[in-house]
């Protein structure tokens, strides 16, 4: 057989890999003092310079006050998804975890910080942060994210099988997760890359059987369609000779 898999399923993990690290929502809003109200107002107008700077100046005050926690955590949004520099993002971000390791922001500043590990590219950095949102922050709604994650970094890092593993792990405690099927994706996805058809065959079969995700279950339907079709045309070759 030709050493070739189905496109559709490589194009398909890369995009949902892609999507996925660099899903963004808005700060959830908190009750604001005058100046978090201030940088508030100035981000939503889209000024995102001023913003930096009264995010610096809310951080920068000794000793820090009531306002320093959502300050790192905007400070470090701002950063990231507005400057797009993730290195200078992480340090505001690292900074709130250690002042503020069971605050209201602790959450979403360590799957940030997990984030902009895994935008940098620096994929075993981002699967330990990934593993702390995980046991810090699971039970917060950040569970099946986390895993996922820990997957992704897992499978660019080259480690196919433990990646499996972890992808596997999601699907079987969430299958009903929105992330589940893409999980089940990418497995199929890595069977293929290890060269062991039946399985991804297998896992193709699986992923067909539980999403409710048509789109899922249509990607799924085609590839396991040109894996068949790929088989068939040895014998078909044969049979003309």
């Amino acid at each position: 057989m030709k050493n070739t898999f189905p496109r559709i399923i490589v194009y398909f993990v890369l995009i949902m890999a892609i999507l996925t690290g660099c899903s963004k929502k808005p700060p959830a809003p908190k009750v604001d003092t005058e100046a978090i109200k201030k940088l508030r107002e100035t981000m939503s107008m889209g000024n995102y310079s001023e913003s930096i700077k009264l995010a610096r100046e809310i951080t920068s005050q000794v000793p820090p006050n009531s306002n320093a926690g959502e300050g790192l955590y905007l400070l470090g949004y701002l950063l990231a998804y507005y400057k797009v520099d993730f290195q200078a993002a992480r340090l505001p971000l690292k900074q709130l975890l250690d002042l503020y390791p069971t605050g209201t922001q602790a959450a979403d500043a360590q799957k940030l910080l997990a984030d902009c590990q895994y935008w940098q590219g620096h994929y075993q950095s981002a699967g330990r942060e990934y593993k702390k949102l995980l046991s810090s922050f699971g039970d917060r709604g950040y569970y099946s994210y986390a895993q996922y994650q820990q997957g992704n970094c897992l499978l660019l890092d080259d480690k196919v099988g433990d990646a499996i593993t972890v992808f596997r792990d999601l699907v079987e405690k969430s299958p009903n997760d929105p992330l589940a099927g893409s999980a089940q994706l990418i497995i199929a996805n890595s069977f293929l890359k290890l060269q062991n058809i039946n399985k991804a065959k297998t896992e193709l079969r699986k992923l067909i059987s539980f999403t409710k995700d048509q789109d899922l279950q249509q990607t799924a339907q085609k590839a396991l369609r040109q894996i068949e079709g790929e088989e068939n045309e040895p014998k078909k070759a044969g049979n003309q000779e």
